[in-house]
């Protein structure tokens, strides 16, 4: 079982900081999952929204207007002065992980900051369809989160995983010593579709998926890596399934529900 800690341990500290995937690897993860986006001038960062979060993200004290501005927008030297280290008090952020210690001072790391961590890594392309003016295209994304993965020489600990396919064939075009992860929503968590678009691992929201999903994913030889899997009878459920990995805000969690399982 390959237990990602999602954005490191987000359950536990801010999200896809430095001390948050320090944390996950102290617990014991085997994998950190995050997410990137790439600055004006060029550098890959870990962050999950296209743009600065208003529930996390601050500045000189003062919590980010909504709509924050897009990380593409901003060079890193401007990106680096905002404090992405606690959740606004009172947001709905805020009351779903009412666990989450503040790191105050806490910054958007570049990732290859993380890379030197020298851990298995799951890295996210944040690119949409929809909004394709908010970040990089899906081609120069990809082939700058290969570059930094080659530089770092980090090919065989990491994976890329998309919602936007597209990226993900520039890699196995480009990169195939990288693997690839195509992550599917709740409504598209469909095997044989996801097989077809050319998957060989298949991370479906964890809702989505029953025996009679994982059989045919198993049938079609699709690895399953779920996500997002906290609450204990969901992790329960997740390991009876026998799934090949989970990603995870609070990853002690299933390392506790598999050390269970083994006694």
């Amino acid at each position: 079982m390959d237990v990602q800690g999602h954005r490191g341990a987000r359950g536990h500290l801010p999200e896809n900081t430095l001390p948050s995937f320090r944390l996950a690897l102290e617990m014991g993860v085997d994998t950190l999952e995050m997410d990137t986006g790439i600055t004006r001038d060029g550098v890959v960062v870990v962050h999950h929204d296209r743009r600065l979060n208003p529930d996390v993200a601050r500045k000189d004290g003062k919590w980010v207007s909504a709509p924050g501005p897009t990380i593409h927008s901003l060079d890193f030297s401007s990106l680096e002065k905002y404090d992405v280290g606690r959740i606004r008090p009172g947001s709905e952020y805020a009351t779903r992980f009412p666990q989450q210690k503040p790191v105050d001072g806490a910054r958007i790391p570049r990732l290859a900051e993380v890379l030197q961590l020298n851990a298995k890594c799951n890295i996210e392309t944040k690119v949409a369809p929809e909004a394709p003016m908010e970040t990089l295209a899906p081609e120069p994304f990809a082939r700058a989160l290969i570059a930094e993965i080659r530089k770092a020489g980090a090919a065989a600990r990491c994976t890329i995983q998309s919602f936007d396919y597209r990226t993900l064939k520039v890699v196995e075009r480009e990169a195939p010593e990288i693997g690839t992860v195509y992550l599917t929503e709740r409504a598209t968590s469909v095997p044989a579709l996801v097989h077809a678009a050319g998957a060989g691992r298949w991370s479906p929201d964890f809702r989505a998926l029953d025996a009679a999903k994982v059989a045919a994913a198993r049938a079609l030889g699709l690895k399953i890596i779920a996500w997002t899997v906290n609450e204990p009878a969901d992790i329960a459920r997740a390991v009876e399934l026998g799934l090949d990995g989970i990603i995870s805000d609070y990853p002690d969690r299933v390392l506790a529900a598999l050390k269970r399982r083994m006694k």
